[in-house]
């Protein structure tokens, strides 16, 4: 066995910490490689879905805030928040099996269910 000498040991060392942890790409699309077509479709189903619920419960809140700031009577208002409250309710109980289904259907449009 030989004995590194100081001097290598120091050279060794200095090379080891000047290679680049993550080699640098020539392309800035390479990222997108290593991303596979399934797990796309997957996140983009799912998601694409997600928003659009989102969508909708923000356009009903809308809705109620237009129709709260036009009341003139409290008693009015009170029937207000009581039928936006029932309604939003209802719709947390619609959405749910949606977002469920959006992922059922993305995952076998993809081919992972068996």
């Amino acid at each position: 066995m030989t004995a590194e000498t100081a001097t290598q040991k120091a050279q060794k060392a200095q090379t080891i910490a000047s290679e680049p942890v993550f080699p640098p790409s020539g392309n800035t699309a390479d990222w997108l490689k290593s991303v596979t077509e399934a797990s796309t479709k997957l996140y983009v189903g799912c998601w694409g879905k997600a928003i659009d619920l989102a969508a909708d419960r923000l356009q009903d809140q809308a809705a109620y805030l237009k129709s709260l700031s036009q009341c003139t009577d409290p008693a009015e208002a009170l029937k207000l928040n009581a039928a936006f409250a029932q309604q939003s309710a209802s719709c947390l109980l619609e959405d749910g099996p949606k977002l469920f289904d959006s992922f059922r259907s993305s995952v076998a449009t993809i081919g992972l269910a068996k």
